[in-house]
């Protein structure tokens, strides 16, 4: 019997968000059933990079494909979950030593020391663990087509050029951020991580869930 595990952080209007980006908003400024009105019509105002999103190659890549453009292949199918313990940060070598078959893996998610906390109700924390630019560029080495992280961003504050990200976006790499791993083992699962089909952005939101036996 399948079993399905929720990654998505729950996102409301607490739920921590990227410095400088607006905060969201979620209210009923027409119908409410407490005015009288026959239905709640809620609205949401926010950024697109908010709680658990993708970012699409046009996020920081001129010529890069729109979410509409990718398709859903990256973001539906087997996917590998690596635990990469106490490390600083994911690696070339860490990836070298646990990624043992790279050549049947295309989605890869890191479950990192930053899933032990609920780090969406929590201030930005710039001492996160994130994604090294050689570890990107061995992604991109081995043909991956999703790489996720349990936090806001893959690129630290203390790389303004967003290395991590040119190189993933820049090969047409997809990215999974401000996922929750910590009930998750390392392994074999299936993703379904679908965004919603918004046309001309730069990314979405999805509901990631992961699909075991």
């Amino acid at each position: 019997m399948s079993r399905y595990l929720d990654i998505s952080i729950p996102t409301s209007e607490q739920t921590t968000v990227y410095p400088g980006d607006p905060r969201p908003s979620i209210e009923w400024p027409s119908w409410s059933i407490s005015r009288g009105d026959p239905a709640n019509v809620g609205f949401f105002r926010g950024g697109l990079h908010h709680g658990t999103h993708v970012d699409a190659p046009w996020h920081f890549c001129a010529d890069g494909k729109q979410l509409h453009e990718v398709g859903l292949d990256p973001f539906l199918g087997p996917c590998l979950v690596v635990d990469a313990g106490d490390a600083p940060s994911i690696t070339a070598d860490l990836l070298e030593a646990t990624v043992m078959h790279p050549s049947d893996t295309k989605r890869l998610l890191f479950k990192t020391r930053n899933s032990r906390t609920d780090y969406w109700h929590e201030p930005w924390n710039p001492d996160f663990v994130y994604i090294r630019e050689d570890a990107a560029q061995w992604c991109v080495a081995h043909g991956i087509l999703l790489v996720g992280l349990d936090y806001l961003t893959i690129d630290p504050p203390s790389e303004p050029e967003f290395p991590s990200h040119l190189a993933l976006l820049g090969a047409g790499i997809v990215i999974l951020e401000n996922i929750n791993l910590r009930s998750v083992e390392a392994g074999k699962y299936e993703l379904l991580a679908a965004p919603i089909n918004l046309q001309g952005t730069d990314g979405a939101w999805t509901r990631a869930i992961l699909r075991t036996e």
